[in-house]
């Protein structure tokens, strides 16, 4: 699995590779975690003011903007992304 996180002018893009069957689970996953950061070990999902996603060809695709005040930090979101996806990466192994 391979997690790719692009700085852009309004927010992050992610890219998530390898997540064919599990990708409607990981998006449900981190807009419970942007209501109330339950499992973010960074607290970065609930800086996140909204979250477009697309899925393709076992990837998905997230872009996501800052709620008013806030920066997302790459860094702080990787974090938080491998703490959930840390289940699927050892299905998958």
């Amino acid at each position: 699995m391979k997690l790719q996180i692009e700085r852009v002018a309004t927010g992050l893009n992610v890219c998530i590779d390898d997540m064919a069957g599990h990708e409607r689970t990981l998006v449900e996953r981190i807009r419970r975690c942007r209501q109330t950061a339950w499992a973010c070990p960074s607290g970065e999902c609930s800086k996140i003011g909204t979250m477009e996603d697309r899925v393709g060809e076992g990837r998905l695709f997230l872009t996501l903007t800052p709620r008013p005040g806030e920066q997302l930090s790459a860094a702080a979101m990787e974090e938080c992304l491998g703490y959930m996806l840390h289940p699927y990466l050892t299905e998958s192994q």
